[in-house]
């Protein structure tokens, strides 16, 4: 929502009434169609996606000069295997087959809902893509976010690309994380140096958001009477009361009417969200992700807690007017021990009754079109070197993939997963993945899909950023 303009939630109001009368408790409180909305999540410290999704290593492959020979070659440390006969049973034992664009591929099997969505064709996988020219995590950051390789490293002041689309769409940012992010900063008016979050709705901890009265008589119903008199009741009736009190008593000429006018709408808008979220309880397919010892329970309780509050934003997308959605999991920089620090990161959000699964799934439950008007953009400031260090993992490395999933994606590789160009660099060390795709030119055209012609308006000189040969972005949605 419009934090400049809460008042015009008046018109939610009699949306709410005059759809009172309909069966669902969804349908009767908001929205029937999901607009065109992108979910960007972000995997801080560097993913290695070549870990994700690697080239087939079957029993009858005895090629010493293919790309996949040399591939388990150069990463065998990883699982702290090494000889033919041994690293092909570790991709049998950890990796599904699966064919993508025509190219036989494994992906890691605790990632099923994946290769269930790559196999229904709602998956993109744009290969070779550079967002950073150099490995350091705060640059890169601040160049991925901010959208172009020129940004400034010590500048975190600036725009974001997610929040220059929110503002020229006329919408908002939801942010699902504890900060917000630069992607999510929308442009200042007049100083392309600096930034205005008049577009960012922060939504953390959706069910605690606002201002809204607390229910005292609740919690005597529910058999607490000691809450009548916790510190969070006291708080809020006090603070209600005085607000109450002292708005006649303010003049509009005042210094002090802002903060009056402001705690009112404000105060309006949390009993508004709050009265939404009263009608669709929080489903317990989403609560078990964050439930201590329960089978789907993620690794990370932080990222598990964004999956719910995201939800919630879906709930109430039309009063938060939520056209873009912003979302971290940290932790990436997996210079050791990959399989026990990554692989449970990407179970959390590619497997099956996970983070992803469970979201979409509920999503759809709530409106049918959700996942079709949906994209989910996964990228990080950098990937991985090609080689393993030895050490069972890997090191900085600047290219990598992006990830774009979605309901009317169109399936498949963008740019070649394992290029031939590749093979002498995967027996040497600090080699990198070339980059030969701009991460902007991508998120150039998930920004196309929302609306014809916003990737020009959000990037400068769009078109003359880097795209491999042979791939038409323009192509990824159906």
């Amino acid at each position: 929502m419009k934090r400049r303009d809460f008042i015009k939630l008046s018109a939610n109001t009699a949306l709410i009434l005059a759809f009172a009368g309909l069966s669902s408790p969804v349908y009767g409180v908001g929205l029937t169609t999901t607009p065109k909305s992108v979910i960007n999540l972000i995997l801080d410290g560097g993913p290695d996606f070549r870990h994700l999704i690697v080239p087939t290593y079957s029993m009858d492959n005895n090629d010493a000069n293919s790309y996949a020979y040399k591939f388990w070659e150069a990463r065998g440390t990883i699982f702290g295997k090494s000889g033919v006969d041994n690293l092909k049973q570790v991709y049998s034992d950890n990796y599904d087959d699966v064919i993508i664009s025509g190219v036989a591929c494994g992906i890691l099997k605790k990632c099923a809902w994946l290769k269930d969505e790559i196999n229904a064709g709602r998956v993109a996988i744009v290969n070779n893509v550079l967002g950073s020219d150099n490995r350091n995590h705060h640059h890169s950051s601040i160049m991925m976010e901010h959208g172009t390789l020129d940004a400034n490293a010590h500048n975190l002041d600036v725009s974001g690309w997610v929040g220059r689309g929110a503002k020229a769409l006329g919408e908002n940012v939801v942010s699902v994380s504890r900060e917000i992010r630069l992607s999510s900063n929308g442009p200042h008016p007049t100083n392309i140096k600096s930034h205005d979050n008049s577009c960012v709705v922060v939504n953390s901890d959706s069910r605690n958001m606002g201002l809204s009265n607390y229910d005292t008589q609740a919690d005597l119903d529910s058999d607490s009477p000691s809450y009548k008199w916790s510190e969070k009741a006291i708080l809020s009736r006090s603070l209600s009361s005085y607000y109450s009190a002292k708005a006649p008593l303010v003049s509009t000429s005042s210094i002090f009417r802002k903060p009056i006018e402001h705690e009112k709408k404000l105060r309006y808008f949390s009993n508004l969200l709050k009265e939404r979220l009263d009608l669709v309880p929080m489903p317990s397919a989403l609560t078990s992700l964050n439930t201590k010892d329960d089978i789907n329970e993620l690794d990370s309780s932080y990222f598990a807690r964004q999956i719910l509050s995201l939800y919630d934003s879906y709930v109430s997308q039309d009063i938060l007017d939520m056209r873009f959605a912003s979302i971290e999991y940290t932790g990436w920089d997996s210079h050791k021990n990959l399989i026990d620090q990554i692989e449970p990161k990407l179970e959390d959000m590619f497997g099956t009754n996970k983070g992803f699964d469970t979201l979409t799934r509920e999503i759809k439950a709530l409106r049918s079109d959700s996942y079709d008007n949906s994209v989910i953009v996964i990228s990080g400031e950098f990937g991985r070197q090609l080689k393993s260090n030895g050490d069972k993992g890997n090191d900085h490395g600047r290219g990598n993939s992006v990830i774009v999933i979605g309901g009317k994606v169109k399936g498949g590789f963008y740019g070649d997963p394992f290029p031939s160009s590749e093979i002498d660099n995967l027996t040497t060390k600090n080699k990198d993945i070339d980059g030969k795709t701009s991460m902007f030119r991508v998120y150039g055209a998930v920004l196309d899909w929302q609306q014809a012609g916003l990737g020009d308006k959000v990037f400068d000189n769009l078109s003359s950023q880097m795209l491999e040969d042979g791939v038409d972005l323009s192509g990824m949605f159906v």
